[in-house]
């Protein structure tokens, strides 16, 4: 045999029975730092103090979204505030409407329905007031998103 040469028979031989290692042992316990335990027990406390958050904040964040929704709309296409007076009017019944308050550019829209329209710039788009003797009636849009948000509550 010459230096290099390895019989064909050593290649083709099965390799050698390796002894199986013994498995890790598994510890009964295990060790976490009380730094660790700590922290994590923070964190458990802020992610529930998170959701509380979220929970108790949802339905300010919803009437807010809502009254974004309704503003814009209102800008795109003003709200059919005779329609909205005439209801608030019907609801009325036979109370004597005194006046109806209603925003500045919505004045002669209500004019049509023979009441007095007064102009108020402290009222938004879409919002109106009634007068009457004995009260008013609160028809803004707040109020109307409030009534529309509570009928759908659970």
């Amino acid at each position: 045999m010459s230096d290099g040469f390895v019989p064909l028979a050593v290649f083709l031989a099965p390799p050698p029975r390796l002894q199986p290692e013994a498995p890790a042992p598994v510890p009964t316990e295990t060790f976490v730092p009380e730094e660790l335990e700590t922290t994590l027990r923070a964190a458990r406390r802020f992610r529930a103090a998170l959701g509380d958050a979220v929970d108790a904040a949802l339905p300010a964040l919803l009437r807010a979204i809502a009254e974004g929704v309704l503003a814009r709309e209102l800008r795109l296409e003003p709200a059919a505030i005779a329609r909205v007076v005439a209801a608030a009017v019907d609801r009325a019944g036979q109370e004597h409407v005194v006046a109806i308050r209603v925003h500045p550019s919505e004045r002669g829209a209500v004019a049509t329905l023979g009441l007095a329209a007064v102009a108020d710039t402290t009222l938004g788009p879409g919002d109106c007031r009634l007068q009457l003797r004995s009260g008013t009636i609160d028809a803004s849009l707040r109020v109307r998103l409030e009534t529309a948000l509570a009928a759908q509550a659970p």
